[in-house]
């Protein structure tokens, strides 16, 4: 339930900033294309349906991020997992100002900004706003692509569509970096002020004006959410820290053929793996989808807990025998054990697409291979 809620909210948010990315592209042609296309893009986001899945996804996305972050048994990981743990700590602060000014401003005080308004905003008098907004691009856009590679890596049909994907997933925030800084150029020297003015006037909808009691009260809006967020992300750390400290004892594990070695309890098999710099077989980077970090337990009186159901479910799907764990989902208590890597500890997605086409011959037919 977890895995899919995590992957349906990623892919609702990862499609609104697809959208509003398409949305700063049209920059390039003039700021009056960016406010004509943006109510066909956002439509789908602007009725009481899109607004509400698009938060609830947000608000679930998050929560589910903390989570994860209090559920790590060691903040050591790898470049990727790095990349997208620090980017997915950046976005809510990063995001919230740009949701407060827009989306708060218009529900609340009837301040309906438009390109024709934030342009000038972000080039002229606020620059800084206008390099939070190029941040929160880069940021987002580099975090949801992460996410959707982990997911669409072990996929069997990927292949199929990778050659056209790849090409986008660089294309469109550049062309919206494009569209942003066409914007500014034009917001900093119009070609025809009066006229832009009076189209755009035309075209979009009346805004209260925006008063200095307005912005006051949006400034609080969004001090107080961030610190909401500050303060949630601390309360996480520090419930993380407790959970650790209290579940703290001595666990021996050994791998087939080695190495062995002792550490604290209280993290999985594959983080204490990569703790020790042992090498696992991991393409859904630890989120219990790929299976392909299964190891047999050869030998085990440590304290072993049943499979979730996350974890029964991929290791039915992979056949996996009775003696079978996933490292990544397994969280020894104390004792020892030894255990078994199933698949090479280097192996790539085309690797396992052979492998499930082979697996009518007996499960784990790949040879293993320790480091």
């Amino acid at each position: 339930m977890i895995r899919s809620l995590r992957i349906v909210t990623g892919l609702v948010l990862f499609l609104f900033v697809a959208t509003h990315l398409a949305n700063l592209g049209f920059g390039l042609v003039s700021i009056e294309m960016m406010d004509r296309m943006r109510g066909p893009l956002m439509a789908p986001w602007s009725n009481i349906l899109g607004e509400l899945l698009l938060t609830a996804s947000m608000l679930v996305h998050i929560v589910l991020g903390l989570q994860s972050l209090y559920r790590r048994g060691t903040l050591r990981m790898s470049k990727t997992d790095a990349v997208q743990f620090i980017t997915a700590l950046l976005i809510p602060p990063l995001l919230i100002p740009h949701v407060v000014g827009t989306i708060v401003a218009a529900k609340q005080f009837g301040i309906l900004p438009s390109y024709a308004s934030l342009s000038p905003y972000f080039w002229i008098y606020e620059p800084m706003e206008g390099l939070r907004q190029v941040l929160v691009l880069v940021v987002t856009w580099i975090h949801g692509c992460v996410g959707l590679f982990t997911w669409l890596r072990i996929q069997v049909w990927w292949d199929r569509i990778a050659p056209y994907c790849y090409p986008l997933a660089v294309a469109i925030p550049v062309v919206a970096l494009l569209g942003f800084v066409q914007a500014g150029n034009d917001a900093i020297n119009p070609p025809e002020p009066a006229a832009v003015e009076q189209v755009v006037q035309s075209d979009a909808p009346v805004s209260a004006p925006v008063t200095q009691e307005a912005l006051d009260a949006l400034f609080e809006i969004r001090d107080t959410i961030i610190l909401i967020y500050l303060a949630m992300l601390a309360l996480t750390l520090v419930a993380r820290y407790f959970r650790l400290r209290k579940s703290r004892s001595i666990l021996q594990i050994s791998y087939a053929k080695g190495p062995a070695f002792e550490h604290d309890t209280g993290l999985s098999l594959l983080e204490i793996a990569t703790v020790h710099g042992v090498p696992h077989a991991n393409l859904c980077r630890g989120r219990g989808r790929c299976g392909t970090c299964r190891v047999k337990i050869v030998e085990a009186d440590s304290e072993l807990p049943t499979a979730s159901d996350l974890e029964q479910k991929t290791l039915t799907r992979v056949h996996a025998g009775e003696d079978v764990r996933l490292a990544c989902q397994l969280i020894p208590g104390k004792g020892s054990i030894k255990v078994e890597r199933l698949l090479p500890p280097y192996i790539q997605p085309e690797d396992i697409k052979q492998y499930q086409q082979d697996i009518q011959t007996g499960p784990d037919t790949l040879q293993p291979e320790t480091a």
